[in-house]
């Protein structure tokens, strides 16, 4: 998921689309997303784009008039999975998820979710009944294997323990 319609902006057919991501920066050049409505993914084009702030995107959806703007209100934002950016430095959140986990060569678990942070982020890793958080910090991410979906860690030892 992307994030999701927040409210209206002004009177227009305007909307604030809320990125639920710390690095909201890739989408500043958004054209589209798939909204969530009545169980289905419908596809939107942008009319028109705001500027990113923070991590909240003004838009207003093609041929969408402003009394229809409000049904949209509350609806989950989608992207395909081909349209994340690919990461060059460091990390994506969002396509960190579901990447397995290593650790002094052994798979300690999935990467099940990123949970944001004001300190630092952390995966959270799921193996089995266990659950891990570790910050989701360079100092410990060693490599990523995009295609194989792998992420080798070098943790402090004990952190696992905790």
């Amino acid at each position: 998921m992307l994030g999701k319609i927040t409210k209206l902006h002004g009177y227009k057919g305007a909307m604030v689309l809320h990125i639920d991501s710390t690095t909201p920066q890739f989408f500043k050049t958004l054209e589209s997303v798939f909204l969530e409505l009545n169980q289905e993914l419908i596809p939107f084009f942008f009319a028109e784009r705001g500027k990113l702030n923070g991590k909240k995107l003004i838009v207003k959806l093609e041929d969408v008039s402003p009394e229809e703007a409000s049904r949209f209100v509350g609806c989950p934002a989608y992207l395909p999975q081909e349209m994340l950016p690919a990461p060059q430095e460091g990390f994506y959140d969002k396509a960190i998820i579901g990447f397995k986990a290593y650790s002094e060569g052994n798979c300690i678990g999935i990467i099940s979710e990123v949970l944001e942070n004001s300190a630092q982020n952390l995966f959270v890793i799921k193996e089995g009944e266990k659950e891990f958080l570790v910050p989701a910090v360079e100092a410990f991410i060693q490599s990523i294997e995009h295609p194989e979906k792998i992420v080798y860690l070098e943790l402090p030892e004990g952190l696992l323990g905790l």
